[in-house]
C-alpha cells in the first residue's frame, strides 16, 4: 500500500529546478520539468550527495558531486547499468505537491538497485 504524503506548495518548485524535502521519515529530491512533477529518492548511491542540489537538463538530474545522471521519470543511472534510486508518483491537490509513498513495512522503490 501507499500513502500520498503532502510534500510542497506547487508554486515553491519553479520549471527546470527542483528541491529536496522530508516526508515520512526520508529525504526526497523533487522536480518540475516544464509543468511535470517528479519525485526521487536524494541520496545519490554512489556517494550520498543529495540530488535535490543538481541540475535538471532534459528529463535528468545530474549529481552535483560526481556528475552521474538520474531520469527523473524511472529513477535509473544513466551509463550505470542496474543502478537507480527510487521513483515516486506525484499530483498536484489542493495547491500542495503530493507524493505517493510506500506505507511502513512495504518495500519501496528506493530500496533496489544501491551499490554493495
Amino acid at each position: 500500500m501507499e500513502s500520498w504524503v503532502p510534500v510542497a506548495r506547487e508554486d515553491a518548485i519553479p520549471s527546470g529546478s527542483g528541491r529536496t524535502v522530508r516526508a515520512a521519515g526520508r529525504l526526497l529530491a523533487v522536480f518540475r520539468d516544464g509543468e511535470a512533477l517528479f519525485a526521487i529518492d536524494d541520496t545519490c548511491p554512489h556517494q550520498g550527495a543529495s540530488l535535490g542540489e543538481g541540475t535538471l537538463h532534459r528529463g535528468f538530474v545530474i549529481c552535483p558531486w560526481h556528475h552521474w545522471m538520474y531520469d527523473v521519470r524511472t529513477g535509473a543511472c544513466r551509463g550505470v547499468p542496474g543502478v537507480a534510486v527510487g521513483c515516486y508518483p506525484t499530483r498536484v491537490r489542493d495547491g500542495w505537491i503530493e507524493v505517493a509513498l510506500p506505507d511502513e513495512g512495504s518495500l519501496g522503490a528506493g530500496e533496489k538497485g544501491k551499490p554493495g
